[in-house]
């Protein structure tokens, strides 16, 4: 293979050989360099520590809290630099004394050990421990029996020769109060113990090397100064070495919290290597002829009154607890007896060893019939391997919570409905018993099954409902489509016939999409005439299937001599990750279909969504835009083509969405007539048209203007008043004024011929928009009321031959008519419409819809370009 080998085992050797290089270093330090020198260069070695630990939080590696890392790995540097100037000063200046005649090189790290210690204290004292007063009480009492257990045994040594000195007194006594706090409060440690455990017993450690680097180099002429220093060194390094593993490789509370008075530290010996240490020295101190001095006998009897103070407060917290699990155990022998519960003990094969009271009153089953036997005799036999591998797994491992649904054999040989729960061990016999609590849910699964049918069945069809959809959904995970078919008709069999009519024919209804789905299929009622079916079938198997349902149920309904009939619409789609997307997705493929004729039915596609939620959203928008007016129009030129001049304009009514952007002029108005809002539209465009048309033709007399307006609105009284109010207000000639009304729009309105008949009557001009898209016939264009005839570009697009277009301007010169080419869009267009002898066009090619300012520079520039031309 390519390439060289991993970076993780080169730097492992990368670190073994810098650790044998520093291994041979410190060794040859040792042996080649003075005593003094050789354990403070030891002593500084901890830095490494310290910087591990800085490295650990700039990275996020460190497990514990970030500045407890670092205010450790602070007085590990602190230590391990005054150890180094103390190395140094004791080669440069040996014999320098500070004040109060102190060695220089013991009062540097003196001075640093108050620094030290104001960095440890506030590391292992928080976070701050939730203890009682007796536990207070006793850390108290700990703390002051480790500090004099502490000084006892240096002061001895110290006091036993000809001279004492203040350094190694302050250090003595500063070192053991501090090592003991730090210390104690590791031990007792509830919040983050595991941690604090280890950076306890490192911090003081430290500060008991530290202290003995004091006294080493105060004494440094005493034989065994050397000795304590290098000991010192040893137990310095190992100290950060401890403090490292705790603040960055443990997590804070990796175990549970335990309750108040039963923490492990409760009975900890804390003082019983301190006080042992005491007695030895105490007694190689008078075996060696020495004696006592008030000091001595102050902190032995200190000690000793704190460790009797201490089991003094440690009984009193024993009996206690001893009284509160009493208690407890009273309490829970009494709910034990009480409770409605059956507990079962069992051993290690299963069999029953005890059982509570409530066995005999829930289940009939006594002591004889139970005890001593194999549990498994008790269940069904369907579920006894359950039963034995649930047991197993529970006695395996800790309890896991789980419940086993279990059929019980009570004793009246009935068998009744169990939960079986599992909470560990008897505690008497821990790994070899099982504590089993059977509670009998019999009442509880028959209500279960009773609420489960009421709230997934419909109660007027025996149908499911949509919480019965949703479950079914989650059991037949492999459907294939949703299908939802929507009733009409219903409503009014009820006006008719009556309601109950009504119900008998949904119920027949239900029956027929029962009858007409397969046994794996799911029929629901999801609303008052709607039905959805959960279908197994592929797409195609799904339309046919819905094309039969349609069909059945679109056939009449006799009933006591009465027919009745519905209609039908249906909608379907793939089925979905989620069963209410399914069915909201199929609800919008009815949608699109609804509007249309009966029997329709529509797959669901991602485009029929985009359409209908942009229909939706117009919908609830314009409303508003309508009442406060905020439409807009838009013009756009017609153009006598001989003379390239405009001489009309038509009027383009639309909407600017805030979120969707512009609506034309067709969708807003067919929008406007689905919501009732068309006559307030038409009624504002012709306002607003006749108002501009009024100013243009000040400049432009020949000027006229065409509005497109809908059947509905054209037949609507209050339209035909504004029509006449807008001539009058505005001054304007009727002839200046043209309504259209778009050929696929003729059927809508019946009586359409007599309305463009009164216009004209009135000196209106009328007009028939977009002639060759609809279905008007050559022989009804006679006989329509009309002045213009605007023809869409079907009839002269490249995909039409021009004698088409030919015919039509013929047409329209035999019948009257003045012609109006729409939609010209290219050169070729134009040249094809003139050649046809088309005098009027209109489209992009000669001026798109525009604004009304827009529109007065274009007629302007045309004025002014026909002066130059005169």
């Amino acid at each position: 293979m390519a390439g060289g080998p991993p970076n993780r085992p080169a730097g492992a050797r990368i670190s073994r050989s810098a650790g044998f290089v520093v291994s041979v270093l410190v060794v040859t330090a040792l042996i080649v360099l003075p005593t003094a020198v050789a354990a403070g260069l030891l002593t500084a070695c901890s830095a490494g520590f310290a910087a591990v630990m800085i490295r650990a939080v700039r990275t996020g590696r460190s497990a514990g809290p970030h500045l407890r890392a670092l205010v450790l790995a602070g007085g590990i540097l602190l230590t391990a630099l005054a150890a180094a100037a103390s190395a140094v000063a004791s080669v440069v200046a040996p014999d320098v004394l500070v004040a109060g005649g102190v060695p220089l090189p013991a009062e540097i790290p003196l001075v640093t050990l108050f620094f030290v210690t104001g960095c440890y204290l506030p590391a292992i004292l928080r976070p701050h421990q939730r203890r009682d007063q007796l536990t207070r009480l006793r850390v108290g009492l700990d703390t002051l029996g480790v500090t004099a257990s502490l000084i006892f045994p240096p002061w001895l040594l110290l006091s036993s020769g000809a001279e004492r000195r203040g350094a190694s007194t302050t250090a003595l006594f500063l070192g053991a109060a501090a090592a003991a706090t730090v210390a104690v409060a590791g031990v007792h440690a509830i919040r983050q113990r595991a941690a604090l455990q280890w950076c306890a017993a490192g911090a003081a450690l430290s500060l008991i090397g530290m202290t003995a680097l004091v006294i080493a180099m105060d004494y440094a002429t005493r034989g065994n100064a050397a000795i304590a220093a290098v000991a010192a060194a040893a137990a310095v390094n190992v100290a950060a070495g401890l403090m490292w593993h705790g603040s960055t490789r443990i997590l804070p509370d990796a175990r549970p919290i335990p309750p108040a008075g039963s923490e492990s530290s409760a009975g900890f010996p804390l003082l019983t290597l301190p006080m042992l240490g005491s007695a030895l020295a105490l007694a190689y101190h008078l075996v060696n002829g020495g004696r006592l001095n008030t000091v001595s006998i102050v902190l032995g009897t200190t000690a000793i009154t704190a460790v009797a103070a201490r089991e003094w407060v440690s009984a009193i917290a024993l009996r206690r607890r001893a009284d509160h699990l009493t208690d407890q155990g009273n309490r829970l022998r009494s709910l034990m007896f009480g409770s409605a519960d059956v507990a079962m003990i069992l051993d290690a094969d299963f069999g029953v060893r005890w059982q509570s009271p409530a066995s005999a009153r829930q289940f009939g089953l006594s002591d004889q019939d139970v005890l001593g036997r194999p549990v498994s005799v008790l269940v069904h036999p369907d579920h006894a391997d359950a039963v034995h591998d649930y047991l197993t797994a529970q006695l395996a491992g800790p309890p896991t919570g789980a419940s086993l649904p279990v059929r019980l054999r009570d004793g009246f040989g009935r068998w009744r409905e169990t939960e079986w729960t599992t909470n560990g061990a008897d505690p008497a016999e821990p790994g070899q018993t099982l504590v089993v609590h059977v509670r009998d849910v019999s009442e509880l699964r028959h209500l279960e099954q009773a609420l489960r049918q009421a709230t997934h069945l419909d109660q007027q069809t025996a149908l499911a409902n949509q919480a019965g959809l949703r479950r079914a959904a989650e059991l037949i995970p492999d459907a294939g489509a949703m299908l939802v078919v929507e009733l009409g008709g219903l409503t009014a069999i009820g006006d008719v016939h009556g309601p109950e009519m009504a119900e008998v024919v949904l119920a027949e209804a239900a029956r027929r999409l029962r009858a007409g789905v397969s046994g794996a299929d799911v029929p629901a009622r999801i609303g008052e005439t709607r039905f959805a079916v959960l279908t197994r079938c592929g797409a195609v198997r799904a339309h046919l299937l819905t094309s039969q349902l349609v069909t059945a149920l679109t056939a009449p309904y006799t009933t006591a001599g009465t027919t009745a009939h519905l209609s039908a619409w249906a909608g379907l789609t793939d089925l979905a990750t989620d069963i209410d997307e399914t069915v909201r997705r199929a609800v919008l493929a009815l949608r699109s279909v609804r509007a249309g004729p009966p029997g329709a039915v529509e797959w669901y596609d991602e485009q029929m969504e985009v359409r209908l939620l942009r229909r939706s959203t117009l919908e609830q928008d314009l409303p508003g835009a309508v009442s406060m007016i905020d439409l807009e129009l838009t013009f756009q030129p017609i153009v006598d083509l001989a003379a390239d001049r405009p001489v009309g304009v038509e009027a383009l009514p639309s909407w600017r969405h805030p979120t969707l952007g512009p609506v034309p002029a067709g969708e807003l108005l067919a929008l406007a007539e689905d919501l009732g809002l068309l006559p307030q539209v038409a009624v504002w465009a012709l306002h607003a048209s006749c108002r501009l048309l009024a100013t243009w033709r000040l400049q432009h007399e020949s000027l006229w203007l065409a509005l497109n307006v809908r059947p509905r609105a054209l037949a609507d009284p209050a339209f035909q008043v504004s029509l006449h109010t807008a001539l009058e207000l505005y001054r304007i000639p009727p002839d200046a004024l043209v309504i259209e009304v778009a050929e696929p729009d003729l059927p809508v309105v019946e009586d359409l011929p007599a309305l463009l008949g009164r216009l004209r009557a009135q000196g209106l001009r009328t007009a028939l928009d977009n002639f060759g898209a609809g279905p008007t016939s050559l022989s009804r264009l006679r006989i329509l009321p009309i002045d213009l005839l605007k023809i869409d570009r079907e009839l002269f697009g490249p995909d039409s031959g021009a004698s088409v277009m030919d015919v039509t301007v013929a047409l329209g010169r035999r019948l009257g008519l003045e012609v109006i080419a729409h939609g010209l869009q290219s050169p070729a267009d134009l040249d094809t419409v003139r050649t046809a002898g088309c005098r009027l066009g209109q489209g992009d090619l000669l001026g798109k819809p525009m604004p009304a300012e827009r529109l007065e520079a274009y007629l302007d520039a045309h004025r002014e370009a026909r002066r130059r031309i005169t």
